[in-house]
């Protein structure tokens, strides 16, 4: 809605540029409260389009000086991305100068900070006053520091630039590149996200840098006041910690894994008199025994059974698909082996419906998984006994005996859930390094 860009060359003002910009969509009423910027405003400002070249040109050979730079750059980004153009330039951000400098304020916002400082702030909120509120910032750091520091400070700030503005390189410098779970903490100490990774360095430092492609990235990181990290060595490990860290803290920014609730599932029924087993949906307070898989919604459901009848060949009236009188519909198409038609016995249908249950139950109704520790002197104890899984531990090197109850004893006692039965034969599908005892 409106752009402001002082062109400083170190002493003094050699450019100035200011215009109200035409968003080509509706302004909100909240907006206009802060701002007093209307869409009465900018119903005859130039479109961005039309002032875009005047700031590729201004800006260049420049370097973008911004309370909060990373947040005007993505707007600047994205402008020019819808016209096909890639904009791009170094930042300096003189919030997080500001967090460094002056440490200790309750707040760091511009209109804090200046009234800290002492440091005129006209018309704040809007783009020429919030820009020569920032400069004169900018100066004030400078002479915070000698000339030598000051460069130093800067270029020090050039190379933290993607970092949230409360992060300090120090921070990231600590975090290790190895397996496990990292935490980001807001300004109250409350977990926001958490994340699992190979690499727990590289995969935090991925989250900063693809913040211009997401308001809720960018969202996130504004908020991050802190990280933290958990090792785990194993990344079956680290997935089921994730999962049950996002279900115990409900992260806010977790959004797609922490609010799933499982209203049906599908269950297997007792045989009916010729002896076929059966599978069928039911909504889960229905039923008391447990599901063999669980979904959102019934359709969600549906779709999987119809699938597990495509692959297993069964037969579609057995699974409660085709309530018609007389044989199914896919019997009549020959994809059915006639189990409803009298022409296949329950023992020969029992076995592919048998197959088809592998898909919801572990491998085996005890054993253990056991895959690399924390260092050199352990190995991590993933536990599954009587079908259901217990938990996850560490043993230390060599290993006294691979039994059920010395694994019992390593163990932290978890819960089992849908979803950790998905992480778990995930991952022993694809992984071949790990050792599996079966007991």
């Amino acid at each position: 809605m409106e752009i402001a860009i002082l062109r400083f060359d170190g002493e003094r003002i050699v450019e100035t540029f200011s215009t109200l910009v035409n968003p080509e969509r509706k302004i909100y009423p909240i907006t206009t409260r802060l701002n007093g910027i209307s869409e009465l405003s900018v119903q005859d400002a130039p479109k961005f389009y039309e002032i875009a070249r005047r700031i590729v040109e201004m800006t260049a050979d420049t370097i973008l000086v911004a309370h909060q730079a990373r947040f005007d750059y993505a707007f600047l980004k994205q402008a020019y991305g819808r016209l096909g153009y890639v904009y791009k330039r170094r930042q300096i951000c003189t919030l997080r100068l500001s967090r460094e400098l002056f440490p200790g304020l309750p707040s760091y916002q511009l209109g804090v900070i200046c009234r800290h400082l002492q440091i005129p702030l006209e018309n704040p909120h809007r783009a020429l006053g919030d820009a020569t509120a920032t400069l004169a910032l900018l100066q004030r750091i400078r002479n915070h520091r000698d000339a030598g520091q000051f460069r130093a400070l800067l270029a020090g700030e050039m190379k933290s630039t993607t970092l949230p503005p409360a992060v300090h390189q120090r921070q990231i410098d600590a975090l290790p590149g190895d397996v496990g779970i990292y935490f980001f903490y807001d300004a109250f100490g409350r977990l926001i996200y958490t994340g699992k990774s190979k690499s727990i360095r590289k995969r935090v430092l991925s989250h900063f840098s693809n913040d211009l492609k997401s308001p809720k990235a960018r969202e996130m990181k504004a908020r991050i006041h802190d990280i933290g990290y958990e090792l785990t060595g194993s990344e079956l490990v680290a997935l089921l910690l994730e999962s049950d860290t996002i279900k115990r803290m409900q992260p806010r920014f977790n959004r797609s894994q922490r609010n799933v609730r499982y209203r049906h599932g599908i269950f297997a029924v007792p045989t009916d008199a010729q002896d076929f087993m059966r599978l069928t949906i039911k909504e889960l307070a229905e039923m008391d025994n447990a599901p063999l898989v669980s979904f959102r919604g019934k359709k969600e459901a549906q779709v999987y059974l119809e699938r597990l009848v495509d692959r297993y060949q069964l037969c579609q009236k057995l699974a409660g698909i085709d309530k018609r009188k007389g044989p199914c519909f896919r019997y009549h198409l020959k994809q059915c082996r006639g189990a409803c038609a009298g022409a296949e016995t329950p023992e020969n249908y029992n076995v592919r419906v048998r197959e088809a249950f592998r898909m919801f139950n572990y491998p085996h109704p005890d054993f253990a998984v056991l895959g690399a520790g924390r260092h050199s002197g352990e190995r991590s104890l993933v536990l599954v006994e009587g079908g259901v899984y217990q938990g996850f531990g560490y043993l230390e090197l060599p290993l006294k005996k691979a039994a059920l109850p010395y694994f019992r004893r390593a163990i932290i006692p978890r819960g089992d859930n849908q979803d950790i039965r998905r992480i778990i034969n995930g991952y022993l599908k694809k992984n071949q390094s790990d050792e599996v005892i079966f007991m």
